[in-house]
């Protein structure tokens, strides 16, 4: 590497390496979470399809999803999380964002209920 001195053309290189490795890191970091935060959208949505169809009741996806993602995020630590249940199917939207980064992810799983199409064929 080059000298630290006013004026070296070495410190302008030196910055503009460093600012790359800033900017790929916080990248690395952003679809880390991303993929974090789709995976738990996901079960989560699953768990709420199952649970409806099992016990017809609803399950709290918001609580299973926090603890999916609790200590497991590096960078966007605000999270926010709204499931929808329906006759059809159970949907999970999630936003998390810091500073100016962000991303939302929206997940479905539908409720089916095999047991009932099948006595229905006999």
């Amino acid at each position: 590497m080059g000298e630290w001195k006013f004026g070296n053309r070495n410190v302008i290189y030196n910055a503009a390496i460093f600012q790359s490795f800033v900017i790929i890191i916080h990248t690395v970091f952003y679809y880390h979470d991303k993929a974090i935060i789709g995976g738990a959208a996901a079960e989560s949505a699953v768990m709420g399809a199952q649970y409806v169809r099992r016990y017809d009741k609803n399950y709290d996806i918001e609580a299973f999803f926090q603890e999916k993602i609790h200590g497991k995020l590096i960078y966007m630590t605000d999270v926010n999380v709204i499931a929808e249940v329906n006759k059809e199917e159970v949907q999970v939207f999630a936003e998390a964002k810091r500073s100016f980064m962000k991303t939302n992810v929206k997940r479905t799983a539908d409720i089916v209920n095999p047991e009932k199409k099948i006595r229905l064929l006999k």
